[in-house]
């Protein structure tokens, strides 16, 4: 990890606990957010170890969440995050290129699928929210539905992960500042939000950067062939 990124993250950690301090948040509920800070530094230069660091703090915050009584946000970590991300560091592993993997792109079939499959999945759940009358229906809608699609596409290596992911960042962004507004005690997410926006726009340089050197790579050597 670059000096710079390290930097960042202890900027951003210390204003996280300074947060938490005054807003009396329990230490041990802040500490998978800490762990967090590392897991996004990592995966914003695509690095596969940021697969198997986020793969532990799953666990890290499995035990939170049964701490909380948030049972249903246990299970996901556990039985959803946890494997995923262990998987997608082995295949990482497996499937190398440098500190990170061997990327592909979506054919123009599996992404007129994939949008159409999201907006059927978003429309479904925003009115079932919307009837529900969640205060947050529209927004928390599409970061639920991300929250599954980005993580199996990361783990599959296509690049349109990226491209999610940053959608995901801002609905994330605005949601932390919506919270912020209700109850200031969510300050702290809404640093961390800042701080994985910045990350996840690195990790979409990054990783068409990786893409195109591999792409070059590949036709290199088809010309020598």
């Amino acid at each position: 990890m670059k000096t710079g990124k390290k930097i960042l993250i202890g900027i951003t950690g210390a204003a996280i606990l300074v947060a938490g301090i005054v807003c009396r948040q329990e230490f041990f509920l802040m500490i998978p957010l800490f762990i967090s800070l590392f897991v996004m530094g990592f995966q914003s230069e695509a690095n596969r170890v940021g697969a198997l660091c986020g793969a532990v703090n799953s666990l890290i915050y499995t035990g939170a969440y049964i701490y909380m009584g948030v049972y249903a946000s246990a299970a996901s970590a556990l039985l959803f995050s946890f494997p995923v991300q262990l998987m997608t560091f082995f295949r990482w592993k497996k499937n190398a290129y440098k500190k990170t993997a061997v990327f592909k792109r979506m054919s123009n079939k599996m992404r007129i699928v994939l949008s159409a499959v999201l907006l059927v999945l978003w429309t479904v759940l925003a009115v079932l929210f919307i009837h529900l009358d969640y205060e947050y229906a529209v927004l928390d809608s599409i970061s639920f539905i991300l929250g599954f699609v980005v993580p199996v596409l990361t783990m599959l290596a296509y690049i349109e992960y990226t491209y999610l992911w940053i959608v995901t960042a801002v609905v994330t962004l605005l949601l932390s500042v919506q919270m912020v507004i209700v109850d200031y005690k969510q300050t702290t997410y809404l640093i961390y939000a800042v701080y994985c926006f910045y990350c996840i726009v690195s990790a979409f340089i990054n990783v068409r950067k990786f893409y195109k050197e591999q792409r070059e790579m590949t036709e290199a050597v088809e010309n020598t062939q």
